[in-house]
């Protein structure tokens, strides 16, 4: 098929108004904030339906060329996901679709499309006494969709039932062309059957025992296209109590945090360092700058949350429990005064920011991020701390209801200076590798790290994910060279 059949065929699929072969565009999806080389797409087309993907991943199979799905709303892209590694490749961007298509807070689960982002859906299900569990401080303009498929960590351990969570059901559109649903969705009866008799689309599991949705988490876009997708909600609280304590001795923060998530005492709760935690709540650089002199190292946040009639008496019991834990720990030295407002800090925990609060202290960062046991973070912390001695953000969340942690290094730099970029990149990689040599669980290997990942587990993993692949993907037309995928 010639390239002027294949652009008619486009055109008729989304609409003249929704394609574009702008060079600006192109070149701008081309590269993102990741140290990613990639190659410009023949096109960007925006599509708003289920009927449209399906049509144009069939064009793809029979016309050769390549797709790279996009939700999100934002022009600011991180991890080189999303760049195309491949020739003929066209980026297929789902922002337009937007819509919530229910909000069901008898069962606490809203469907949203993919382009539904946090800035748009906060606000509704604030007016609605109900919340998303949330990464921290998501930007305004993410997919929420695409946050959850991501598995990023949320704030809130002790809703974290699986690694899943807070992901449902979803439909989906695989390589092949065939539409699918997963979970409870799947049937029987379609989904406005389902909603009539009552259902909520709240079990992932399944259809039968099989449980695609494990296939599509992570998955980078590589097996199938999500057209929407349920979450789990949580009540909103009528009062919020907030806990901030600091310390230059983290061992100190990480006792106290397992004994509140042993007895599942508070809702939000996350260790973070000075200048991380100085780059969430400020935005300006003296501020910044001010703000992480006068912490200490270690900042253990914690959220006690109450709903209705007895919201009080719950958060005062508990903030006796809590008593009695730092008594026994001995850890009555904790500093409690600090200089952030609890409202600052509320805020950034259960709100969505314009500008990413990670581009605040140097205008880039670079993201070193895994999953491991409480006994490796010391470990792990030197390791980095040992190549990087200054602008260095450190966030540890605890996930799956403190089972695991989530340990994140954030390296800060000036885009513009070209030995600082260059050296950041050295020491990206260097870390990076010396982190999977000692046993960091790289769950989400994005970019430069899927190589490494996978030629650590050649025979297992990477033989069974490319089987895997030919079923769903018979002729790698989503996403080619993400994960190892790169034939």
């Amino acid at each position: 098929m010639s390239e002027e059949e294949i652009y008619r065929k486009l055109v008729k699929i989304s609409g003249s108004k929704f394609i574009s072969k702008d060079p600006k565009l192109l070149e701008d999806f081309s590269t993102d904030l990741s140290f990613v080389k990639g190659k410009k797409p023949k096109y960007v087309v925006w599509l708003n339906k289920a009927k449209q993907i399906e049509d144009i991943i069939k064009l793809a199979n029979s016309s050769g060329f390549s797709i790279i799905p996009v939700s999100s709303s934002s022009p600011i892209r991180y991890h080189g996901d999303t760049i195309p590694q491949k020739d003929n490749c066209i980026i297929v961007d789902l922002s337009r679709m937007n819509k919530i298509l229910n909000i069901d807070r008898k069962n606490r689960v809203i469907m949203v499309e993919p382009g539904v982002v946090f800035g748009q859906l906060l606000p509704i299900l604030q007016k609605k006494g109900l919340r998303l569990i949330q990464p921290l401080f998501p930007r305004e303009g993410k997919s929420v969709l695409t946050t959850a498929l991501e598995r990023v960590p949320t704030t809130i351990p002790r809703y974290q039932w699986d690694s899943s969570d807070p992901l449902l059901c979803t439909e989906v559109i695989f390589g092949t062309g065939d539409l699918f649903r997963t979970g409870t969705a799947a049937g029987p009866g379609s989904i406005k059957e389902q909603k009539k008799s009552g259902q909520a689309q709240i079990n992932p599991m399944g259809p039968t025992q099989f449980s695609p949705y494990r296939l599509i988490q992570g998955a980078q876009g590589s097996f199938g296209i999500v057209t929407w997708a349920t979450l789990k909600l949580e009540l909103r609280p009528t009062i919020q109590k907030l806990f901030h304590l600091q310390s230059d001795n983290l061992q100190d923060l990480l006792n106290l945090q397992h004994q509140l998530l042993k007895y599942r005492l508070g809702d939000e709760i996350l260790i973070i360092n000075n200048i991380n935690l100085a780059c969430l709540v400020k935005q300006e650089l003296e501020d910044i700058k001010e703000l992480s002199t006068s912490l200490a190292e270690w900042n253990l946040i914690f959220i006690l949350a109450g709903r209705g009639k007895l919201a009080s008496d719950k958060i005062s019991y508990q903030e006796g429990d809590i008593q009695k834990i730092i008594e026994d720990l001995k850890l009555d030295h904790l500093k409690r005064v600090s200089s952030i407002t609890d409202s600052e800090m509320i805020y950034a925990l259960n709100e969505s920011t314009s500008y990413s609060w990670r581009k605040r202290l140097k205008g880039n960062f670079q993201d070193i991020f895994f999953i491991t046991s409480y006994e490796k973070i010391h470990e792990f912390i030197n390791i980095v701390q040992n190549e990087i001695s200054e602008d260095l953000g450190i966030y540890i969340q605890a996930i799956n209801q403190g089972t695991s942690y989530h340990c994140e290094f954030d390296l800060y730099y000036n885009p513009n200076n070209k030995v600082e970029s260059s050296l950041i990149k050295e020491k990206f990689l260097k870390i990076s590798l010396e982190l999977m040599e000692s046993g960091a669980f790289f769950s989400r290997p994005y970019g430069v790290w899927a190589k490494e990942v996978f030629k650590r587990h050649e025979v297992s993993t990477r033989i069974a994910l490319k089987k895997v692949k030919r079923i769903f993907d018979p002729n790698n037309i989503l996403n080619p060279g993400v994960l190892c995928f790169d034939e």
